[in-house]
């Protein structure tokens, strides 16, 4: 297990632990057996049970570096059930969990399975082969000498952290009260000198078991050992202490000048290192493939800022080399406004010089006054333009800037296709560097890109030159011009809740700082990508709030889109919304209120669906931080761990799921059946998204029984809901188009032929023709009708679990609709004269024709009116 104390493994001793000879169940007439492979190494995991229990819906989720989670199968053995399998040599640690109730044992997607013990769990491997012993509901795990008749606990200190500049908390396993001083010993690993120790204090915790304090501060560039009788020994590193008082005041830094600044005289380069003994700034002529041409031992200053000035400037790339207890490691700068190829360089950059003809007058876009009166548009960079003939510039940025591209049947395509269909933003897929595309190969890569690298500097594969830095910076910001010269914002999706592995440039520089950790010492992993960040720490907060404030500033980008935005904390999201509405008031700021996994921030304080409304909009802002509506999403769909359930536009019209349309329609108003609300219309309504099936597969997974044309009528259902809802309105790129990925629910690292937008399904006659000009048709009709966007909304559910919608002003009705979900209906309308806007899948914007007394909706259609 990669623990805190990774720098020092522990000194283990065993333990017998209250465990008798277990009973054996009906062993298998022969138990499963899998040779171990060359450049492999075995774990086995033995799970007791007995012989109620229902082993055929149980498996074991099971994740390790580079390989996605995945369950695997338990196959009988003689005292339960186990799993056998093989990883490579060099992984140190497996983290696993026991699931129960699967809809799928043994298969790559969760569903609606249930964890046995609430947590995630980690199995430390050691030699060729390692055995586990678990038990139902124990979080423990356990040793066995006699082939798993008789268990023991491993006699271990889990963690020694430090949590102020004068204590220790350790913690064992299985826990023991130490009540001697003589029974504990910190050491200086450099000098081998013994502290003093000055107190112990022992805790009735089965967590934390006691905290030393010693008689002089500790230095935390410094190792220190820390040896608990009988227990072995680990080395301390901080925890808690960053979170202190004391170290706030020290080294907590407000300046606005990390990074490299150039100057008339060279560049002067700035990075926060507290807990470094030394950093080294390392100077190339390129980056990558060279050695460095310059090294300069940069100068310890106030606050743990380090600085160096070199006669250089623009084009030249740099590292860091970091001295930490950690020991010595190379490090990108966390703020490299640009970097080589692949990110492992920063690059010094002159950012005016990297502006296109015109960019300074380019400014963010003024078509919305509140949040909801936008219409957002989710698509993947790559997925734009791959498969598109026309494009000069297929995959990259720039095929955002091509004007009079169109298909093969001679339809507008590209930039010409978004004015023309009506939306208002471009929402980006990741567009920072990430990791796990190749910028130096020519082979075709796809990724979605959440797996942050280098979090202020482009992504290079997207570039037409992935080696300069400079290239992609300015392509795109030729992108983002052309965007707002065609009326479009640009909303970039951000994923600062964690890196792409532990090892980031973050984590080098200080160690331990920028992420959370559990009482064992592990990463906590609420991303469910094996960390995540601490965005409660104030310089990663800081980080957070820079980063977005300069995107907003150098490209002009008009919005953020926040991954897993509930493992950030309430006052980092407020201090976000405030910077970026300084900057532009009109920025949409919108994320996901829930987590990947279990997290240790707490709950009180994560910006989840439930918090957000702590986040206030500042005054004059568009809205304040809004949150993606699952509860409309799967009311209108059924759930996305599902396939095969159906929603309310696709068969299901219980009660609930009509109340969670009602949700989206009143703009997140809390109702029987939400246990959350939000103010303001701060939801983002939706269908489909990156994540999970394409509407179009949905529909088929769930519905498949039913004919195409039944299919295409629920899509229009639902988008028609969608469309008069409070709040705002987004779809995924291409889902106007009926776009599939084959059944794909989790494209991100498929090819391109299962991720591209199929442009030349766009032909005259066509059902994607059909299905454009009828999303393009209800954006018309929601922007020429701001009753939608801002009048007083009321719903009704029906007793057959229609829906009826009341728009007033000033006490009086000016709106009216029914959504129908089941057969043909006669509907009295209000009294008076009522102007169409929809009438069965007839969509007017202007509402040309009036009606009045009783007309009939036809069944899966929205019936919208206004008073004439």
């Amino acid at each position: 297990m990669k623990r805190f104390g990774c720098i020092l493994m522990a000194l283990l001793m065993t333990l017998a632990f209250l465990c008798g000879p277990a009973a054996p169940l009906a062993r298998a007439e022969e138990e499963y057996t899998l040779p171990r492979e060359e450049g492999t190494r075995q774990v086995t995991f033995y799970w007791y049970g007995d012989d109620n229990e229902d082993y055929d819906t149980c498996d074991m989720w099971i994740w390790f570096p580079d390989a996605d989670g995945h369950g695997y199968l338990f196959h009988p053995c003689e005292y339960g059930v186990k799993v056998v399998l093989n990883v490579p040599e060099n992984v140190s640690k497996v983290g696993f969990i026991v699931r129960r109730n699967c809809s799928d044992p043994g298969g790559a997607s969760w569903g609606n399975a249930s964890k046995d013990y609430d947590g995630d769990r980690y199995a430390e491997l050691t030699g060729d082969t390692t055995e586990v012993y678990l038990k139902p509901g124990d979080p423990d795990q356990y040793k066995s000498s006699d082939g798993g008749k008789t268990l023991y606990q491993e006699r271990i200190m889990t963690l020694a952290g430090i949590t102020d500049l004068d204590k220790i908390q350790y913690y064992l396993n299985p826990a023991v009260r130490i009540e001697s001083l003589d029974q504990v010993k910190v050491t200086d690993q450099e000098t081998g000198k013994a502290l003093e120790v000055t107190a112990l204090s022992s805790l009735n915790n089965e967590v934390v078991t006691g905290t030393i304090t010693v008689g002089e501060e500790l230095d935390l560039t410094k190792l220190y050992t820390v040896e608990v009788e009988g227990y072995g020994a680990l080395t301390a590193v901080p925890t808690k202490v960053f979170d202190t008082e004391a170290f706030a005041e020290r080294y907590l830094y407000d300046g606005d000048d990390l990074g490299a600044v150039t100057g008339e005289n060279g560049t002067t380069f700035k990075v926060w290192a507290p807990t470094a003994g030394r950093v080294v700034l390392n100077l190339f002529e390129a980056g990558d493939g060279c050695d460095a041409y310059e090294t300069l031992d940069m100068v310890r200053g106030e606050k743990g800022v380090w600085s160096a000035e070199a006669p250089c400037g623009a084009g030249t790339y740099y590292t860091y080399t970091v001295t930490t207890a950690a020991g010595e490691q190379e490090a990108v700068d966390p703020y490299a406004r640009a970097v080589g190829v692949n990110g492992d360089r920063g690059m010094v950059i002159d950012l005016a010089s990297t502006d296109p003809e015109g960019f300074a007058a380019d400014t963010f876009v003024d078509s919305i006054s509140a949040y909801n009166e936008a219409v957002i548009w989710e698509v993947h960079v790559r997925d734009f333009s791959n498969k598109l003939a026309s494009s000069a510039y297929p995959g990259k940025y720039l095929a955002f800037t091509e004007h009079g591209l169109t298909n093969a049947a001679g339809e507008p395509a590209g930039i010409d296709y978004l004015t023309d269909l009506g939306i208002t933003h471009v929402h980006l897929q990741p567009v920072y560097d990430y990791a796990t595309v190749n910028e130096a190969s020519e082979e075709p890569q796809f990724n979605w890109g959440y797996d942050p690298k280098n979090y202020n500097a482009p992504e290079g594969s997207y570039s037409t030159d992935p080696y300069h830095g400079e290239v992609r910076v300015k392509e795109f910001k030729q992108m983002v011009q052309a965007l707002h010269e065609s009326g479009l914002g640009v909303v970039m999706d951000v994923v600062y809740n964690h890196t792409y592995d532990g090892n980031s440039c973050l984590n080098r520089i200080v160690p331990y700082y920028y992420y959370r950790f559990d009482y064992m010492g592990d990463w906590s992993n609420g991303s469910g990508c094996g960390n995540e960040t601490a965005s409660d720490r104030a310089m990663f907060r800081k980080y957070m709030v820079d980063s977005v404030s300069y995107w907003a500033k150098e490209y002009h980008v008009d919005g953020f889109r926040f991954d897993l935005m509930a493992l950030h904390d309430v006052q980092t999201m407020q201090e976000i919304e405030q910077a970026v509405h300084a900057i532009n008031p009109k920025a949409l700021l919108y994320g996901e209120g829930w987590t990947g996994g279990t997290t240790t921030l707490m709950e009180g304080k994560r910006a989840s669906q439930a918090n957000i409304k702590k986040v206030q909009a500042s005054e004059g802002a568009a809205g304040g931080v809004a949150v993606f509506n699952d509860s409309i999403r799967d009311g209108l769909k059924g759930s996305v761990f599902n396939a095969s359930e159906k929603g309310y536009i696709s068969g299901n019209v219980s009660r609930e799921r009509a109340y969670q349309v009602v949700f989206g329609l009143t703009g997140g108003v809390k109702n029987p059946m939400v246990s959350w609300s939000v103010p303001n219309d701060g939801v983002i309504n939706y269908m489909a998204c990156h994540d999970n099936h394409t509407l179009f597969d949905r529909l088929l997974a769930s519905n498949g029984e039913y004919s195409l044309d039944d299919r295409l009528k629920m899509n229009r259902f639902g988008i028609s809901i969608v469309m008069i809802g409070r709040g705002t309105p987004f779809f995924l790129a291409g889902e106007e188009i009926l776009r599939t990925k084959g059944g794909d629910s989790n494209s991100y690292k498929s090819s391109d032929e299962v991720n591209n937008i199929r442009w030349d399904d766009l032909a005259p006659g066509s059902d994607a023709m059909a299905m454009r000009d009828f999303y393009r048709s209800l954006i018309a009709m929601r922007k020429a009708n701001p009753f939608l966007t801002k009048g007083e909304i009321a719903c009704e559910v029906l007793k057959d679990n229609a829906i009826e919608a009341t728009w007033t002003e000033d006490g009086k009705v000016t709106a009216y609709a029914v959504i129908n979900p089941g057969m043909d209906r006669e509907v009295a309308l209000p009294e008076g004269e009522w102007q169409v806007l929809i009438l069965n899948e007839k969509i007017d914007p202007d509402g040309t024709e009036t009606i009045s007394g009783t007309v009939t909706a036809g069944g899966r259609t929205v019936l919208l009116v206004r008073a004439k």
